[in-house]
């Protein structure tokens, strides 16, 4: 019953009234040197294509493949893939695959400060989510983001596993912030095992921009519990960006992670 009610959706969704389809993307390439061995090279990272397709007046889809090398190959994947709904009230739904709305730095290269993430975002965090979002603007400056996930980058879920997480966010003038929480549990595999985790985390992002200055801060405090033995972690991010114009910028990043049970850091 489930699969024809999905099949469904999508056959009304594909005939509706065609508004505006939008192709965007980035390829992300860059020249490292070592130093230890004075030379350097070129490379390329990733290339992305985002396809957004306003299908009808409060519907909108969209698609995110990229192509992101992993070692000396390139792995083709659906970063993202959703249908969101936008009702007469100004809030919206979200079901599929999504990037994770917590922390202050973003997945894209375009959306970062710096060529990498702080260690926060790599270990403290999950990136993809995938199920169903509600995006609630509660008055004119803040908000709520609430969702029911299968698991943390996970696109299909075990057994009765469900993760819920959500975020309270506030923006005004040039400063926004939030705060984050997600828990559930997860079925990971550890060897030739396979265990149920359950894994809460605790996250506070904060913004500050005036005039060519941008000012973020992150703090991070996470649990896992497997087979009846917790472990636990915090984390911490300040950065400071400058734009000289519109073409360049300089940031600096401070970022801490620790990680005494090694959880985090041995499930990379």
């Amino acid at each position: 019953m489930m699969k024809w009610i999905t099949v469904s959706l999508l056959m009304i969704l594909a005939a509706g009234a065609i508004a505006q389809t939008e192709i965007t993307g980035f390829v992300d390439a860059a020249y490292s040197w070592n130093t230890a061995d004075s030379n350097g090279e070129f490379g390329l990272d990733q290339v992305e294509m985002d396809i957004i397709h306003q299908s009808s007046e409060r519907t909108t889809l969209r698609a995110d493949l990229e192509w992101v090398k992993d070692g000396e190959e390139f792995v083709a994947q659906v970063e993202q893939g959703f249908m969101t709904y936008s009702t007469p009230c100004g809030n919206t739904f979200t079901f599929g695959k999504f990037n994770a709305p917590i922390g202050f730095e973003l997945l894209d290269a375009p959306d970062m400060y710096q060529y990498s993430h702080a260690l926060v975002f790599d270990y403290g965090l999950p990136t993809n989510l995938t199920g169903a979002m509600g995006d609630f603007g509660l008055t004119e400056n803040v908000g709520l983001v609430a969702y029911v996930v299968n698991g943390w980058d996970a696109n299909q879920a075990a057994g009765q596993n469900v993760t819920f997480g959500g975020r309270l966010g506030y923006a005004k003038g040039d400063f926004f912030g939030g705060v984050s929480g997600i828990t559930g549990k997860q079925d990971l595999e550890f060897g030739e095992d396979i265990a149920g985790v359950t894994r809460t985390v605790f996250d506070v992002d904060l913004g500050y921009g005036t005039g060519a200055w941008t000012f973020g801060g992150e703090f991070n405090m996470g649990t896992a519990t497997v087979m009846e033995v917790d472990s636990e972690w915090t984390g911490l991010l300040a950065m400071a960006h400058y734009d000289f114009d519109d073409t360049f910028g300089l940031t600096a990043r401070f970022d801490h992670f620790d990680d005494a049970d090694g959880w985090a850091f041995g499930m990379a």
